[in-house]
């Protein structure tokens, strides 16, 4: 049975990211942890800004039948986060689109929690509501995504029986001086990045051979490529290797583009062959 872990507190964005979560129970049982973190284990609440009687009454009413357990946990928020989920299958948080002035001042928690914590962390959108849509991965030129396209795959056999893989590409900046970009052959690199793409469709057939796949070979910025296909997307799912806050292609321009302007659910995948900060 899926463990999710789901960050609460008293926002929109939480309420999106239970009513995602009860969105996915209702397909498959999961074994649910409800965690609003406080600063003091003696914080004090109202029954207006009780963050876990709210979660509550939110995930009985979408999902009446589904199990959880709700607790608080003391520490700071993406460090405790990273805690409570060490053993889970899943991660959910949500973000509000609307303020990203406020998540920058408040030190761009999505991105420190998804960078600290070992499984995926998926970062559901204030307003969310379900809609049709295909599971949207975008691959990289290295192994930072390889779990990130079975993950994408595995939830699109779970719900619309849809795949796009979408590969970015871009020329080489010339390194040593202009002279440098006339050894640069475009049709080889074009050349090299469809054959990565390719062997990756033929792996995701072979071990998913129901799945409907599509896969897109874009020139440009891998975010924007992703970006376009949000609106036609279910979630997009990016793969992590961790290095610095985030990085990578597609990663290193969640905090500046995905999380604030896709819309839907964005599932960050680490590699496994990459810790999380602090581990």
């Amino acid at each position: 049975m899926e463990k999710i872990v789901v960050g609460v507190d008293d926002s929109d964005a939480a309420r999106s990211a239970l009513a995602w979560v009860a969105d996915r129970c209702s397909r498959h049982a999961a074994d649910v942890d409800v965690v609003h973190v406080v600063a003091s284990a003696d914080a004090h609440t109202t029954p207006q800004r009780d963050p876990l009687g709210n979660a509550e009454r939110v995930l009985r009413a979408a999902a009446p039948g589904q199990d959880a357990t709700y607790h608080r946990a003391k520490g700071g928020v993406a460090d405790t986060l990273r805690d409570v989920s060490a053993h889970a299958d899943l991660l959910v948080i949500g973000v509000d689109p609307e303020h990203p002035v406020r998540a920058a001042v408040g030190g761009w928690l999505p991105v420190r929690v998804i960078a600290r914590t070992e499984p995926p962390v998926c970062v559901v959108p204030a307003g969310w509501v379900p809609r049709p849509g295909t599971i949207t991965v975008g691959l990289e030129d290295d192994v930072s995504s390889a779990e990130a396209v079975t993950f994408a795959a595995r939830e699109a056999e779970t719900t619309c029986g849809r795949l796009r893989i979408v590969h970015a590409w871009r020329l080489p900046e010339p390194s040593v001086d202009g002279a440098a970009a006339l050894l640069v052959q475009p049709e080889r690199i074009l050349v090299e990045h469809r054959e990565l793409l390719d062997a990756t469709v033929r792996s995701v057939r072979r071990r998913f051979p129901a799945l409907h796949i599509e896969a897109d070979l874009v020139r440009s910025d891998p975010a924007a490529a992703l970006l376009q296909q949000a609106p036609h997307s279910a979630m997009i799912v990016v793969g992590t290797h961790r290095e610095g806050v985030l990085s990578g292609p597609f990663v290193g321009s969640v905090d500046r583009d995905l999380l604030w302007h896709a819309g839907c659910p964005i599932a960050v995948v680490p590699a496994s062959s990459f810790p999380a900060k602090g581990a």
